[in-house]
């Protein structure tokens, strides 16, 4: 890792970050990460060993605020040492770059997960989706090379219980086999497909171990409501109150808010009208007055206008561009703690709402078909896990035990 560049050129990234608004504690931590860097020159062989080793020394493995403070300072330098990138408060192009199995597989094994990207792109597949699914090809075609196998052929079923166990434990679930098989399968038609079968039938049968979704509750829904009433609150702002309103009355993922356009909105017929992002499935919803009224007064009152994008929602800070997905999310979680909703829930976020529609049409009978083309699923079985949480139906599933003698004792507490 050379450096010499940057000990001549650290003073511009300094004195940019200084007339840019940036505050005191962002500046101080480049600082102290580059004090680190300088005094110890040579001992890195790139940043991310840098950081690595930095949190080591500092005992910071478990304090996830101050990691993603350093890591961000770090970010920050490297940025500006390999792509002459300034930093953006509102927005950071490079990242600190994570080893990539792919980057060590040999070229049989990078033709699978070539193979599969090209297949799915085919598809339409969304970008996240095929990124997740090649990196986890990737790290099991990587554990494949490391015990000896140049070649499909060369893996045997040993090694590949071997990525899913230790002998003593179960080290990867059934998601994990589920997207390696998607990945293998795209080989179908290749040279590759015989010995892929033969691999998918080597894996082992994983249950899934996936617990019940939280789901919001009666009350909590009473709550939101009242609070979304026009005058409630003076703390949100109509952005705000136009996106919690979508999301609750819609079900529409966090994605297609954000990347919703003023063209997706036919107010003379009252539809929301759109292509799902993650489905590449066409949507038709109604557009009720609770959702409505707020965008509308959103559009009116506080979007700024005359702006060159389209995007309904905007950033804040630039309105120039648009909201992204994590904005989203971000705005639902401030708007459950300023209610005190789930303060402590780690499942705090915009999906919440889908699931919250799905259990309650669920326990209203309406048929699965349906609910699946609300929520945008392509699969019945995505709703299996919404099913789960439909209590009204499953206590019709019990079994009476009236005519079995049981003690009272066992019911006592």
């Amino acid at each position: 890792m050379d450096i010499k560049k940057l000990k001549k050129t650290h003073l511009q990234l300094l004195d940019y970050m200084k007339a840019n608004g940036f505050g005191s504690v962002a500046i101080g931590g480049v600082k102290v990460m580059l004090r680190r860097l300088f005094d110890h020159e040579g001992k890195y062989t790139s940043y991310n060993d840098f950081y690595k080793k930095f949190i080591f020394k500092e005992g910071l493995e478990g304090s996830t605020r101050r990691l993603g403070y350093y890591r961000t300072s770090v970010r920050t330098i490297q940025g500006f040492d390999e792509f002459d990138h300034f930093p953006n408060r509102l927005k950071f192009a490079p990242v600190q770059y994570r080893e990539c199995s792919y980057d060590h597989l040999n070229p049989t094994f990078k033709g699978i997960v070539d193979c599969y990207k090209q297949v799915a792109l085919k598809k339409c597949k969304s970008e996240k989706s095929i990124r997740v699914e090649s990196n986890i090809v990737s790290t099991f075609l990587y554990h494949m090379q490391r015990n000896g196998a140049i070649d499909l052929c060369g893996i045997t079923e040993s090694m590949i219980l071997s990525f899913f166990y230790d002998g003593y434990k179960q080290l990867r679930g059934c998601s994990y086999r589920t997207k390696i098989k998607t990945v293998l399968k795209a080989t179908k038609g290749t040279d590759y497909y015989a010995e892929c079968a033969r691999i998918m039938e080597d894996m082992p049968l994983l249950r899934n171990g996936r617990k019940n979704f939280a789901t919001l509750k009666d009350d909590e829904i009473r709550i939101i409501k009242e609070n979304l009433q026009e005058g409630a609150r003076n703390d949100l702002s109509l952005r705000d109150k136009a996106v919690v309103s979508m999301a609750m009355y819609t079900a529409l993922r966090g994605t297609d808010i954000a990347q919703m356009r003023i063209n997706n909105i036919d107010l003379e017929r009252d539809l929301i009208i759109l292509t799902q992002s993650k489905t590449q499935q066409p949507t038709i919803l109604p557009l009720r007055a609770a959702v409505g009224n707020p965008l509308v007064d959103y559009l009116i009152s506080e979007r700024p206008r005359n702006l060159d994008i389209k995007s309904i929602f905007t950033n804040a800070h630039d309105p120039e561009n648009p909201m992204d997905s994590g904005t989203i999310g971000g705005i639902v979680r401030r708007f459950f703690e300023k209610l005190g909703i789930r303060c402590d829930d780690k499942e705090n976020g915009i999906r919440l709402f889908r699931r919250y529609l799905a259990s309650k049409v669920l326990e209203n009978g309406v048929q699965p078909r349906v609910i699946s083309d609300i929520l945008g699923h392509l699969s019945p079985e995505s709703l299996n896990p919404y099913i789960d949480t439909d209590i009204k139906h499953l206590r019709e599933c019990g079994l009476s035990i009236e005519k079995y003698p049981v003690g009272k004792e066992v019911f006592e507490v």
